[in-house]
């Protein structure tokens, strides 16, 4: 079976599969878990077993160590699927990829237009620390930003050049009032999405990818892994960056 077919086996049979994951069983029992008809259900465990994803003892069905591997690697592609269209504007070294394994994805829709934003600030108000590099500043959520500060956050973050002097022309008050509290950095380097990082035990990242000035969706994710790539994406920029002070000396 090459990799084609054991996709197309995993695509049609991924309940079956997962149920005996979850819990080893006879295939009567594997009949009431599953809405399928039994006929479905005892092709599926056939066309499993026959691959080497299942193995069946006295009566008894439970998944090969193949098994649990092909459906782990399945699962994983699904996931990735679910995101691809936020992705598929970065260059293919923009995000190391063991970031994405495991994460999540937060997307506006018709019934909440404003949850991507949402998860953001829930992620902000729920650390003790967090660090990042943006591309883009919504003056409109300075005070929101400046109240989670005040609350207790302690954050130092990275922006273009372009955008911090923006933010001195048009909103010096505000800007004042942030690096009063926090540590803000700009870079003369292009920043293509936003990265949040978390300290903490796990730490938790966040990807912000955008349309322009809008953001399109959130990635989120808490596995060291993704943490760590977290962190060294934010200290590389934040190594080529000058410090911004209030007064912009």
């Amino acid at each position: 079976m090459d990799g084609a077919d054991l996709t197309e086996l995993l695509r049609l049979r991924h309940d079956v599969l997962r149920a005996l994951v979850d819990q080893p069983r006879p295939r009567h029992e594997l009949v009431d878990a599953l809405p399928d008809s039994k006929s479905t259900v005892y092709k599926g465990l056939t066309q499993l077993e026959e691959a080497g994803l299942v193995d069946r003892t006295d009566g008894r069905f439970a998944p090969t160590l193949f098994g649990v591997v092909a459906l782990a690697r399945y699962e994983a592609l699904v996931e990735t699927a679910a995101y691809g269209d936020l992705l598929a504007d970065l260059p293919g070294d923009a995000v190391d990829p063991a970031a994405l394994v495991g994460a999540s994805v937060v997307r506006p829709d018709d019934s909440d237009a404003e949850r991507h934003l949402e998860a953001v600030w829930d992620l902000l108000a729920g650390a003790d620390r967090v660090s990042g590099v943006a591309p883009v500043v919504s003056p409109g959520y300075v005070d929101r930003f400046r109240a989670i500060l005040d609350a207790g956050l302690d954050a130092d973050l990275v922006l273009p050049t372009a955008v911090v002097e923006t933010l001195r022309r048009d909103h010096a008050a505000a800007l004042a009032a942030v690096t009063e509290r926090a540590t803000l950095y700009e870079t003369a380097d292009p920043v293509p999405f936003g990265v949040l990082v978390t300290d903490g035990s796990p730490g938790q990242m966040a990807i912000e990818l955008r349309d322009g000035p809008l953001i399109t969706g959130l990635v989120t994710n808490e596995t060291p892994a993704a943490a760590a790539w977290a962190r060294a994406t934010v200290d590389r920029y934040r190594e080529g960056a000058t410090r911004v002070t209030p007064d912009g000396s």
